[in-house]
């Protein structure tokens, strides 16, 4: 709305005769109500029937207001140009995947994860003209692509992506504004962000709001997950809807049929940009107002037809309301206390399970299944929040889950950022304690195992490093073909083309672990400055946090 203005701007004018208009039909109302005073009271009563109150004025007001529109519609505003049938559509679409361990939640089958990479390619496929680029997060951010037009490179790289192949844990959107800044710096053209997610954290809301009023870019945000269903994790609606309304962006929720693909084009397609719009005509937008002034002056003849239909509106806008919240969603308790204080009530009562799900501060949602031992959830939501609490909550539940060579590699690199972190120092020593015994009770195992098969941990934790098997050298063949040899040898080749890559992940975890070692994983776009979390100061957390930790998981 930045270029708005009237493409025939002396009609305004028309503004000064509606005025003087109106003025003089207010002046003979008001000499009519003086020679209405002589009347006896009586006798006015029984002339002016139906002429008392604020109907009496009603005609002048909508005389005044439907004056007003016709004025706009004869001034022709506008606010952009007509989209030419002969131009281009250059402007880029952004994609940000959400990859955290939610995602893999399986409310839409086979799991949230898959069904949005499915919809994504369709979308990008869909398309007729334009770049686009993809984005990951997790625990950091990352370029996947960066804007192309070759729509077939999408597919082999959404079959890639998987949370394993993201360097560090956790569900951090605001991470991505830096990669998104960085990604459209170069286009001139104004473009959509399409963020693809079953929830966003409360904190991430303010970052977005700040570059998407600096950029001006449009943000269209779809909800991947079942609002009806019974996931462990549900997909979080109303923050999804709070994002979208504090920044002026569009929410849609997944569905199973196409409906969503469609409402997601059209509203991508309303940011298209056109090459050479500056030779296109102003699309004039005042027609549309021509249907509101139209049935008023074809009623205006009618004597008393103003307060009627006032009436009639007023009758219908109230019954045909339909509020979103329904009863089933309103409960007696939430007109004394939010959701995060009933959550407190029922985590001092010991409900934990009750108390996690009533909670709304993601926070407080992991430390309530932490005491309910639903350690995977508590997990979750502890990396929804990039705080030392939060990764100490990471590192107590990896190791309630025996996950301790896990645990040992997080505390690590806590200590890493804060080296001074008592609670991380003790935990650390006792994970290596723990492996240790492990270790020497898997190397005292080993002789007695060496003809027994192999067996696969499959999805078992990772409780040690194991006993070390010696390999050797000898027995590795090592072969080396000239490129003639492959060429004229058909098994040879068949063979070689085998041994090729294939596979995209590795590349990925290599080029996502290098970033975030550079620290450009978690850069935070605020005030158009790129902030490196890991070199900023975080606030240390309270000691009786750091009890409640020790005390919940004996660490």
């Amino acid at each position: 709305m930045t270029d708005f203005h009237f493409i025939r701007p002396l009609w305004l004018f028309l503004f000064i005769p509606f005025a003087l208009l109106i003025y003089l039909r207010l002046q003979r109302k008001m000499k009519l109500t003086q020679i209405e005073m002589h009347f006896p009271e009586h006798l006015r009563q029984a002339l002016m029937v139906g002429e008392q109150g604020w109907a009496k004025h009603a005609p002048i007001v909508l005389l005044g207001v439907l004056g007003l529109l016709a004025t706009m519609v004869a001034a022709g505003p506008t606010w952009q140009r007509q989209i030419s049938p002969m131009g281009e559509d250059i402007a880029p679409l952004v994609v940000v995947l959400d990859v955290s361990s939610s995602m893999q939640q399986s409310d839409i089958a086979p799991s949230r994860l898959y069904r949005a990479k499915q919809k994504i390619y369709q979308l990008i496929d869909e398309r007729d003209s334009g770049t686009t680029a993809l984005i990951v997060y997790a625990g950091s951010a990352h370029l996947a692509m960066p804007l192309t037009r070759d729509k077939a490179i999408f597919k082999p790289l959404l079959d890639t992506i998987e949370p394993s192949v993201m360097p560090r844990e956790g569900k951090f959107e605001q991470y991505s504004l830096a990669v998104i800044e960085q990604t459209l710096a170069s286009e001139s053209s104004k473009g959509s962000i399409l963020l693809v997610t079953d929830a966003v954290s409360a904190g991430s809301i303010a970052p977005w709001k700040a570059y998407l009023q600096q950029s001006q870019q449009k943000l269209v945000i779809f909800g991947i997950g079942d609002p009806e269903g019974n996931a462990a994790m549900p997909m979080e609606k109303k923050s999804l809807e709070a994002l979208a309304d504090k920044t002026n962006g569009e929410l849609v929720i997944f569905s199973q049929d196409d409906s969503d693909i469609e409402q997601l084009s059209r509203l991508i397609s309303s940011q298209v940009t056109q090459n050479g719009d500056e030779s296109e005509p102003w699309l004039d937008a005042g027609y549309g107002l021509i249907w509101l002034i139209i049935p008023v002056y074809l009623l205006w003849a009618r004597r008393g037809w103003i307060v009627q239909w006032c009436v009639i509106m007023m009758v219908s806008s109230a019954t045909l309301y339909s509020p979103t919240t329904t009863a089933s969603d309103f409960a007696f308790i939430d007109l004394w206390m939010t959701k995060d204080q009933q959550g407190q009530r029922l985590y001092q009562q010991q409900d934990y399970e009750q108390a996690a799900k009533t909670f709304d501060d993601p926070q407080w949602k992991a430390f309530s299944y932490y005491q309910a031992g639903e350690y995977e959830l508590s997990q979750e939501y502890f990396l929804r929040s990039d705080t030392l609490t939060a990764q100490l909550g990471v590192g107590a539940v990896l190791a309630h889950q025996k996950e301790y060579v896990a645990a040992r590699r997080w505390y690590k690199n806590i200590l890493k950022d804060h080296p001074d972190c008592e609670t991380a120092v003790s935990n650390l020593a006792l994970m290596e304690n723990i492996i240790s015994q492990i270790d020497q009770f898997s190397e005292s195992q080993t002789n007695n195992t060496e003809r027994q098969n192999s067996k696969e941990l499959g999805d078992k934790p990772q409780t040690s490093e194991g006993a070390e098997q010696q390999i050797d050298q000898n027995q590795i063949i090592q072969e080396t073909l000239s490129a003639e040899q492959i060429l004229n040898n058909a098994a040879l080749n068949e063979q070689w083309m085998k041994r090729v890559e294939s596979n995209l992940a590795p590349f990925l975890v290599n080029k996502f672990y290098l970033q975030l070692e550079k620290g450009l994983g978690t850069l935070l776009y605020t005030n158009n400055k790129e902030i490196d979390l890991n070199k900023t100061k975080i606030k240390t957390i309270k000691s009786d946090t750091d009890n409640q930790l020790k005390k919940g998981g004996s660490l």
